[in-house]
């Protein structure tokens, strides 16, 4: 067994004794351990036992207090962040993240891959996205902070209001005229080196900022919507001194930066260190619900299943909207702290029942 394994297994067993301990543990996990007649300290040893647990419920993500998600050993802390899901996909979910935990989930593993391709340093940033009850405009201005560029200008786009209007409608263009309009005054005014926006917003931008403005900026991050080829030669064509740095995730779970991309592959997206292991499973036929003991093959696209293994919120067998292809981890990341298996090329599963993912991370 490697020591990646190893220090998986030895994580994955200390959150389960957090969260399933019976006088300090999680209400939510108590009672699914009661309701599934387990024993989880015994019987969970390895991350392929956490199928044990069945699929995540979002529902209960949704609809109960944010407490019976965090262990009672914990109640009496107040160092931590309270989110909301965008609620692309139904009602939002609420997610808390213990300070040191969202540094881990959000800010350091951008910062490690921004430092593999040289992202920029020392300048103003635009973010182009949700604040408000969504955890992202705060790793936007935390992840700028270290990267010595001070706060983000901001314009704040929500994703609850767009979802509401009809794809193409004359209310969505009109929306996005009106972000558009804030984010071209900011731009024409003060000195940006780096746009952090989804591929969308940053399409509408680009034929209207002047070329030298498009000329200073030095990095763009990408979050949300996938990115297609087409779309990244545009990018390349429109700002020429750009660094793209794109990222995946979600509230819930936090972020896998882009530490690769090819045009006939895509992005490459690895998680950092072992607090997220991330799985693909058998794209389900939704009737007969997903298969979570099951794994594809590397070079196989399969649907994104995700546990995340922190002390204060713990998620087990979430199951994304997306598919991807998985990836054999990088030997040449290791040292910067990638060390699983990661996701090539994730897209959107788009059927009857299942409408696509889409929003920042």
């Amino acid at each position: 067994m490697d020591t990646s394994t190893t220090r998986l297994r030895t994580r994955l067993r200390r959150i389960v004794a957090i969260h399933f301990d019976a006088d300090l543990g999680t209400p939510y996990w108590l009672e699914r351990q009661g309701e599934l007649g387990l024993n989880a300290t015994r019987d969970i040893r390895t991350v392929a036992d956490l199928a044990t647990l069945g699929p995540m419920d979002e529902h209960a993500l949704a609809s109960r207090p944010v407490e019976d998600f965090i262990p009672r050993r914990f109640r009496e802390r107040r160092d931590y962040i309270l989110a909301e899901t965008a609620g692309t996909l139904g009602q939002s979910k609420f997610a808390v993240h213990r300070t040191d935990e969202f540094e881990t989930a959000f800010i350091t593993p951008f910062v490690r891959a921004a430092e593999r391709v040289d992202f920029p340093k020392h300048c103003h940033w635009l973010f182009v996205g949700p604040t408000g009850p969504h955890i992202i405009g705060r790793a936007a201005r935390r992840c700028a902070e270290v990267l010595r560029s001070g706060d983000v200008f901001t314009v704040d786009f929500d994703p609850r209001w767009a979802k509401k209007l009809p794809a193409g409608s004359f209310g969505a263009q009109r929306y996005l005229r009106h972000i558009e309009a804030q984010a071209l005054h900011v731009l024409e005014v003060q000195d940006i080196g780096v746009i952090f926006a989804t591929p969308a917003v940053l399409t509408g931008l680009a034929t209207q900022i002047s070329p030298p403005k498009r000329e200073a900026i030095r990095g763009i991050h990408l979050g949300g919507m996938s990115a297609s080829a087409d779309f990244m030669d545009e990018m390349t064509a429109q700002f020429p001194n750009a660094v793209v740095l794109s990222g995946y995730g979600n509230t819930l779970l936090g972020m896998m930066p882009q530490l690769h991309y090819a045009p006939e592959t895509g992005f490459d997206f690895f998680p950092y260190g072992n607090r997220l292991v991330v799985r693909l499973i058998p794209c389900s036929d939704v009737e007969d619900g997903p298969d979570i003991t099951s794994c594809v093959d590397y070079g196989q696209r399969g649907q994104v299943m995700v546990h995340r293994l922190d002390e204060m919120q713990f998620l087990a067998n979430l199951i994304e909207r997306d598919s991807a292809i998985g990836i054999e981890p990088d030997t040449d990341a290791i040292t910067d702290g990638f060390l699983q298996d990661g996701l090539r090329d994730p897209q959107p599963i788009v059927s009857e029942t299942l409408k696509p993912a889409i929003g920042l991370y």
